[in-house]
């Protein structure tokens, strides 16, 4: 079972959280080679240190984009009223006007087929 769970994540510091991140790279390192050297007991470690590492950057990220607030670092909002706090309401994007095909694009694409019919067929 993982030792690094999101709400332990969370009461990290960021520092603490990319020193931690690193840590897990240099394990990570280890692991692949020993697997490598077909000295790894248990090869799903790998798989556990590399999901560790993507769980830590996941709630670094939140924390930086203000979605989720790590544990001393002031009151979380929700994900809705952050977005809605850092940009203003967009208006509706206007609808294209439908364009009418270019008709002298099909007029050139016709013509060499019908110079090829007229060459096959025989002169009278």
């Amino acid at each position: 079972m993982r030792e690094l769970k999101a709400e332990k994540i969370r009461d990290m510091t960021e520092d603490e959280i990319e020193t931690r991140i690193r840590e897990l790279h240099e394990e990570l390192f280890n692991l692949r080679f020993r697997n490598a050297m077909r000295q790894l007991q248990n090869p799903v470690l790998i798989r556990e240190r590399r999901r560790d590492i993507a769980r830590m950057r996941t709630i670094l990220v939140e924390h930086r984009k203000g979605v989720r607030k790590l544990s001393g670092h002031g009151d979380a909002t929700p994900a809705g009223a952050a977005a809605a706090a850092r940009e203003p309401a967009k208006a509706p994007k206007a609808v294209k006007a439908v364009q009418e095909p270019k008709r002298e694009t099909t007029e050139r694409k016709r013509a060499p087929k019908e110079a090829k019919k007229a060459a096959k067929e025989p002169k009278k």
